[in-house]
Order: C-alpha cells, then structure tokens, then sequence
C-alpha cells in the first residue's frame, strides 16, 4: 500500500522508544542507518523490502509483510529491536501457531545474541512471569492460547511494568488467522473444508479468531504480520478480525516466487493410503548409505500415514523394519501427537545431521528455517497455499531444492479434467475443493500458478489466462530464470524421477539440474510388494452338500469333546472356542488347506496350544477319504456362443434349422432347475438343523458341566461334615 508521506510516531514519556538519535533522523538517513546495520550484523545488504519494512515500523506504522519462504522475515525485528536503547530492557511479543516453530526460532534467536523463551503450559510459573516481566527475555514467543486464555499471563501482560516494555507484538503466519480463526463463523465448514486433509493443519483454533480485541492494549507500539502465502480473501478477514484497516495498515508485498525450487508434479501410480510411490524416490541402501542420503521432509496427510509412509521408505531403502527402530540413521517422524522429548530429539537430530530424513505432517511445516533440507515430497492433493509452505522448507542453503507433489489422478466428488473448469474460471469462480483440484491437473506453468494463487486467489487451468499471460511477461521482465518444472520441461521432469535412485548428496545438484549421466540401469520392480492372492470360496455341488454337512457337524462335535479332554468344563465353553462360523469357513476353503498357516488365515488364528494340528489332521483324514478331486474348487464352464446348441444332461440334442428351443425337448430327462425360492428354503433348513444339532451339543456340555459342579459340591459338603464330626470328637474326647 503506497502512501505519500509516513509521519513520525509520537514519542512517549512512559514506554519504549528508539533511540533519540535515530528517532530525529530524516526518512533517507534512517533507512540507510538501517542497511548499514544490517551489513554490521549479518555481514549482508538487507533487502529492500526489510529496510522498507523496518523503517516502517520505526515510524510506528502497522506493518503487513507478505514475501516468500526463504525471504529473511525473522531479521526484521531483530533490526528494529537494536534501534531501542538495551537499558530501556525491551520486549518483542511474538504469536506462533506450533510450539516447534517457536522453539525452532528461540535457538536462532540465541544463536544470534538474544535472550528468549517459548513459553508453553509446561514451563509457565511465577519464576518464568516475573523474568519476563523484569525484561529477562528480548524476544518471548507464544501460543494464542497461553496469550488469551492464560489468567497468570494476562496479569504480566495488562501490568504497567511490561506494557512499558513492550517495543513491538509480530505475528508469525499470519494467513493462520483466516484458516483458523474464522472457525467461529457460519461459513467455518466450507472454508476448511480443504485444510481438513491435513491432519495436524486443519485444527479448530478459535483463539485465532479473538486476538483482535486483546490486541487493542499494546501501549501504542506497532504491530507486524508476516505470511508467505495469503489470498485476497483472506487478507481481508485478517484486516477484519485484527480490527485494522487500510488506514492503519500498510501491506508489503515481496517476490513469493522462489526460482531456486524445482516443482515436479507426479500422477500416482498407487493408492495414497499405500504410498507406494515413494518407493521410485530413493535409492537401495546397498547402493547409498543412510548418511550420504539426500537431506528430505516427506509430508503425509495424517499422522497413520507417517508411519505408512517410514514402512514404505524401508521398501525403497531395502531394509526391512529398520525405520521402527527408535535411533533410525535413516527416517523418523514428526506429527502434533509425538512425544515432547521426542519432537526435541527429532529436531536437533536432523539439525545436526544424525539422520537425512523425517516423515511429518503440517505439524513441522511452518516456519521452520533448516539449510541442510534439499528435497520435499507431498503425498497427495492439498490446498496450494499449504503445499507452498511445505515446499519452501528446501533450498535455503543457496542451492537448488527439488519438491515433489504426488497427486491423485481421480479425487472421489472432485474435478479430474480441465474440461470440468468453467472458460475464463478467476478468482470467486473457483472454491477451495477446486483450488486444489486445478493444481493438480492445470497444464499451467506450476511456478507461475502458485504466485497467482497467492496474488489473485485461484490457479490458473489455462495457458490463455490473461493473469498467466501477465504474470509470464513480467517474471520474463524480472530476468528469472526459466522454469524447470514438470509442465515446462515434461521430458526432463521424466529422467530426473528416473535419475533420483542414484541421488546422494554429491550428485543431487546435477540431478536437479539434469547434468546427471549415467549408463547404468536399476529395476525397483522386486522392491514392491507382491500382490496376495485372495482366497475364493468354493461351492459346493448340492450333491456334495450332504456329506460335507456330516463332515462339519463332527468336525464341530470332535473339536468340543478334544477341548473338553483338554481342559475339562470351566468358564469358556468349546462352543466359544470352535463353532459353526469356524466349521463353515473350512468347508468353503478346504481347497485351500494344506499347512497350518493356511488354516490359521482361514479360521482367525489359534485359540489353544496344538488345535491347528489337531484341526489339520481330522481335515487331512477327510480329504483322504472323500478323494482330492472332490475338494478342488470347480473348474468354471466357459459360456457357449450365442446361437450354438451345447449339450444337455451328456447328450447332444440337434436344433431345427432356422428354430431355437426354449423349453426341455421331449422325450429327455432334463429336470427343471431348482428355482431361487426353492434353494433359499434348503438353505434356511439346512441352517436350522445345524443350529438345533449345535444347541443340543450345547445343552449336552451344559449338563455335564452342571453334574460335575453339582458332585463337586457334594464331595465338599461332605468333606466338611465328616471334618465338623472329627473335631466334635476331638473335642469331646479331651473334655472326658
């Protein structure tokens, strides 16, 4: 937002102020003062847009900071911090969503020289209040929670004492506000309705909703909103939310393209419940160890699938369940439900090169600022501006990133073709469900159409878009370089996904850049699992019926009396153990039985020590006297071609020339088949004697049970007589 002229905040007689020095300085001589202190700092010229965003925060101007990941946003209040005198001991409120990223920012923040703390339910006492309020910590990152909800810290923060500390409230991914803090409005449901495929993103936070009121009582100090990914639309409930306005905001808008990232989008060749893609991603472990494996975040939509996804790395890597070892050296995973000391673990482990790669959901997706992540794979659709802030995790070293988006070809209820998008389709044409729809399939440039969604709100899904024509001339204009992703160079974007199998640390960068040649050729055929063979039922010929019928109904009373000469009568009746269901199920899949592990899969495992080989032996007995022929499933007939005779009852029967049969022929002995009605009564017979025959065994058990209870009961009782009579004559006897 341009404005003419920015006056000069009014300086207070209580509270924090800049220095005097720096306070009278002219516009020109301050923001060169603030370059310069970038350079004496960070040994680096700030860019424009920091000294613009800086200098507009020294005049006490509302500040709203939209640029890309990677831009150096943090570095802006550490900037204007150093403009206040130390003595004055100020204070830089900082609201994150994660705790992660807050602790993530703390160690940067004293890697830097500053004190700071991330304040959490957990570590908040009255020690931790008074230090803050005392001014012990420059910078004090918190929840919205801890910040509206907590009663200890709303006395710190409403108290004379901090307030005159204050020096400035930031607001990290502002763009949170509008995902989370609109939950409250009627329209809460359609909004999210997207955000909801991210697990640990799409969380209901009302307190995002509410920090506008609270945010009146800052002692007149500015405040600064940061996001790398914002819509119009959600600029707008920002502004309205926070009760600001475009007279006291201004908004900065920055370069939110990222040319050193290489988009590549993928159609899945699995389900995304299997993630089996990911196995043509990385290389066998015989081939490249886990310390030279290319540094990756792979984000899942769900917490399950993390897991899924780690199984699916040990497919890859060749290494069978090494990912469930608690110290992996290769891949371990990060979600909201992850131990506390684990997620530290986690973190300062691949901070410090322990391991090369994390499964993770949205919970490590924001904000964390790793130089060393050179690749990130999404697994499956999502809303654009999600998936931009993922990517930008990679790339932060000065070398090229590479992400990858593996989508779904055919999302259920969504829309699959570009032809379903309406002609013309702009902002307010296209929903959230569709913004994340047209980005997996737009033909679009995918580096262009992430900047328009963030621009204008909606992915382009033509190359003839006037906003697409535009946004391509002045990216041309701007001297970037040209796009590499799997739209632009579909050729390239094929050899590299083939290439990734021998990417280690050495080679990646000339993977990326398609300088990699190699003569060689690796098969991952063998690395995916093999599809099992499910088991088919068979059906029994109603001659047949008869005799297996028998075979079950002994099969069951053999197996009652086997587990009573067993374990005799007690709790579990043998009805529990083995009944009708199991007994059917060997019957139907008796062509399948051959070991104890095919029965086991058949009946749902074992009940007691040495029933499946008591089971396999009555089966193998029966088999031996029926024949094996008689217990393969049938061969299915192949249909006869239309308008040809086929035999009846063994016997040809020739057609008139020029007439089709209809009916038996005369003279034969064809019998009508059995008509539905008919077989669903025999069935329902056949079911009701073999219910009256298992209640009988029942009643039988029962009653053998209840005589052996009712004599041991007897035999007590008698026990305790005879024992009451010898100490009655016990007893009298001593008495004489």
């Amino acid at each position: 937002m341009h404005q003419l002229a920015i006056s000069k905040r009014v300086r207070t007689p209580t509270g924090v102020n800049l220095y005097k020095k720096i306070y009278e300085k002219t516009d020109d001589k301050l923001k060169d003062f603030i370059k310069q202190t970038s350079m004496e700092t960070y040994q680096q010229e700030a860019k424009p847009l920091q000294v613009k965003t800086v200098f507009n925060l020294a005049r006490g101007r509302n500040t709203f900071l939209l640029a890309g990941t990677g831009f150096g946003k943090s570095r802006i209040s550490e900037l204007y911090f150093k403009m206040i005198p130390k003595m004055k001991r100020a204070v830089v409120l900082v609201l994150n969503p994660l705790d992660s990223l807050g602790d993530n920012q703390v160690l940067e923040k004293e890697r830097a020289g500053f004190t700071a703390i991330n304040l959490t339910q957990m570590n908040f006492n009255k020690e931790t209040a008074e230090a803050i309020s005392n001014g012990d910590y420059s910078f004090i990152y918190l929840s919205p929670e801890i910040f509206l909800n907590s009663k200890s810290f709303d006395e710190v923060y409403f108290s004379p004492r901090f307030q005159n500390r204050l020096a400035l409230i930031v607001i990290d991914e502002a763009h949170m506000v509008y995902i989370w803090g609109l939950v409250e409005s009627s329209t809460s449901k359609t909004i999210t309705s997207v955000h909801l495929r991210i697990e640990d993103y799409a969380l209901f936070r009302p307190c995002y909703g509410k920090l506008g009121p609270h945010l009146l009582f800052r002692n007149n100090k500015p405040i600064l909103l940061l996001s790398a990914t914002c819509r119009p639309v959600a600029v707008e409930g920002i502004m309205k939310s926070l009760k600001l306005n475009e007279d006291t905001l201004d908004i900065m808008r920055g370069e939110l393209t990222r040319p050193e990232i290489r988009i590549i989008r993928v159609n899945m060749d699995h389900s995304l419940a299997s993630t089996l893609d990911l196995v043509k991603l990385f290389p066998s472990s015989k081939d490249v160890c886990d310390s030279d494996l290319v540094p990756s975040l792979i984000y899942s939509s769900s917490r399950n699938r993390t897991l899924t996804a780690m199984d699916v790395i040990d497919l890859a890597r060749e290494t069978p369940g090494a990912a469930f070892d608690p110290p992996s050296t290769c891949v371990r995973r990060f979600h909201s439900c992850t131990g506390e000391q684990d997620k530290v673990d986690c973190v300062e482990d691949f901070a410090a090169g322990n391991f090369p790669l994390i499964s993770c959901t949205m919970a490590l997706g924001l904000g964390q600022n790793w130089k060393r992540v050179r690749m990130v794979v999404h697994m499956g659709r999502g809303d654009p501006a999600s998936i931009c802030q993922m990517i930008g995790r990679c790339g932060r070293d000065g070398r090229p990133g590479l992400a990858i988006m593996l989508v779904e070809k055919v999302r259920r209820n969504g829309k699959n073709s570009v032809d379903q998008f309406p002609l013309g389709a702009s902002t307010g044409c296209q929903s959230d469900p569709d913004c994340m729809d047209a980005l997996a399939i737009t033909p679009v440039c995918l580096r262009i159409a992430f900047s328009i969604d963030n621009l204008l709100g909606y992915i382009p899904v033509s190359l003839d878009d006037p906003a697409y024509i535009r946004e391509r001339a002045r990216k041309v204009e701007a001297g970037m370089s040209p796009c590499a992703c799997s739209n632009c160079a579909i050729p390239e974007a094929a050899t590299l996904l083939d290439n990734l199998v021998f990417a280690n640390k050495e080679n990646f960068d000339q993977i990326i850049t398609d300088q990699f040649l190699t003569s060689e050729t690796r098969d991952i055929g063998h690395k995916y699992p093999s599809k099992q063979t499910s088991l088919r039922k068979r059906k029994i010929p109603d001659v047949d019926r008869p005799e297996f019928d028998s075979f079950k109904c002994q099969l069951i009373s053999d197996s009652h009396n086997d587990y009573i000469s067993r374990f005799g009568p007690g709790v579990f009746l043998p009805g529990d153990v083995f009944g009708d269901e199991e007994a059917e199920a060997i019957v139907c899949y008796l062509h399948h039985i051959n070991t104890v592990n095919d029965l086991r899969g058949i009946i749902g495992g074992e009940c007691y020590d040495g029933q499946l080989e008591w089971l396999l032996g009555q089966i193998s007995a029966f088999k031996s006297t029926v024949g094996d022929k008689r217990c393969l499933a049938p061969q299915k007939k192949p249909r006869p071609a239309l308008g040809i005779g086929h035999p009846s009852s063994g016997s040809e029967v020739p057609l008139a020339s020029g007439s089709v049969t209809r009916g038996p022929t005369p003279g034969t002995n064809n019998a009508r088949p059995p008509t539905k009605k008919r077989l669903a009564s025999e069935a329902s017979r056949r079911k009701s004697l073999e219910k009256k025959a298992q209640n009988e065994l029942w009643l039988i058990s029962e009653q053998k049970r209840k005589e052996q209870i009712a004599q041991i009961l007897r035999e007590g009782l008698e026990q305790a007589k005879r024992d009451k009579r010898d100490h009655e004559s016990q007893g009298g006897g001593g008495a004489i």
